[in-house]
Parts: structure tokens; sequence; C-alpha cells
């Protein structure tokens, strides 16, 4: 499905999480508790269901945002019976960041710009050579890590899908998430996610190594 960018928001809702992104064509399943972000979701719904996602800059006081984040638009929504949100974003476009809005909202609203993003609306080819780097790392990584995965669907999944699975699952820290929120095309971000892999993976060696 292709987009046009002037249908995008250029005010949206932020959900700023600290080591949180979206990714475009990513899917981020989110559970809320705090009252400001299910108001936010509740005005969400009410509309065209477009929240962006913003990480918090853990190395700034306060609420200082980083400089982009994602429009994501809510494709599930589900409350449980303690009255907490359990929501699932899909990724379309990425953004910067511009002016905030004073509103009477707890939640932040800011103006955005879609423009050095444009790119994100259109699927991307995959690089062969970039994705065998990528599959080896990760299959190096889940062994330092302990971890167990279906190789069969990893296999069959795009670099795209891949990665986002990966920042989720990996303990990558806000900085490094926002490089590969920040890589400009889906090559770059794959070469990102790759570096960041192999850093992880001799943390992990060195850490095995100490043990014994």
């Amino acid at each position: 499905m292709q987009f046009n960018l002037s249908h995008f928001p250029t005010e949206i809702a932020i959900l700023n999480l600290p080591g949180m992104i979206l990714l475009p064509r990513g899917h981020l399943p989110i559970h809320l508790t705090e009252d400001k972000y299910k108001l936010l979701i509740e005005d969400a719904l009410k509309s065209e269901r477009y929240v962006g996602v913003v990480q918090t800059d853990s190395r700034a006081e306060g609420e200082k945002l980083f400089r982009s984040g994602c429009l994501g638009k809510i494709t599930t929504f589900s409350e449980g019976d303690d009255g907490d949100y359990f929501v699932i974003l899909s990724g379309v476009c990425r953004f910067n960041l511009l002016a905030s809005q004073e509103t009477s909202k707890p939640y932040l609203i800011h103006s955005v710009s879609y423009e050095t993003f444009s790119f994100d609306v259109y699927e991307e080819r995959e690089n062969e050579i970039e994705r065998e780097k990528l599959l080896d790392l990760v299959k190096a990584y889940f062994l330092s890590s302990d971890l167990t995965a279906n190789w069969d669907e990893i296999k069959l999944a795009s670099n795209e899908r891949l990665i986002s699975s990966l920042t989720l699952l990996c303990p990558f820290d806000p900085q490094e998430k926002q490089a590969l929120l920040e890589s400009p095309t889906l090559t770059e971000r794959t070469q990102m996610m790759t570096a960041l892999l192999e850093i992880a993976f001799l943390r992990n060696s060195q850490a095995s190594w100490f043990k014994h």
C-alpha cells in the first residue's frame, strides 16, 4: 500500500517511552498503564488512529526527545480486565520533530516534517550481500546469547521485518536504537544492525570468557 505524504498529519500526539522505537512497516506491541498515554490512544482512536513514536533521550534532563521518530497507525487495540491498554502500532513513515504545541492535553503534541524520509512510503529492494552478513551475525548473536529461534521463519523474513524484530528483542541502548531509526536507507539500516550485532556478540563472548 502506498501513501501520499500530504495525507499524513502535520501535528501528532507523541508516545515517548524510553528505549521504544518504531520502524517503517514494522510492528510495535505496547502495554500502556499511564493515564496520559491511555488518553492519547483514546483520542487517536477517535480520529485517524495515528500516533508518533519518539524515544526519550535518557542523557538529557526531563522529557527531552530525540529529534526523529516514526508515525504509527493503531492496527490492534484491546483493554485488559485491569484497565490496561494493549496496542499494536504499524510503522508508516519517519519524521523530524519541529515545534511542540501548547495544548491542554497531558501528553505531548508536536508539529513534524516527513520530507527527509519521504522514501519510506516505498518499499526498498534488499541488498543480498548485506542480507547474508546480517543472517550470519544473527545466528552468532543468538548462539552467544543462548536464544532459540525459528530459523525457517527468519530465512523467510525480509530484512526490514527482521531488523524491526531484532530492534525489539535485542538489548540495544537508546542511542543505538536511534542510530537504526535514523539510518536513511534499508541497506544502511541493515549495515547498522550488522555492526550492532557484532558489538553485542563480542560483549557476550568476552563475558563468557571471563566466566571461565
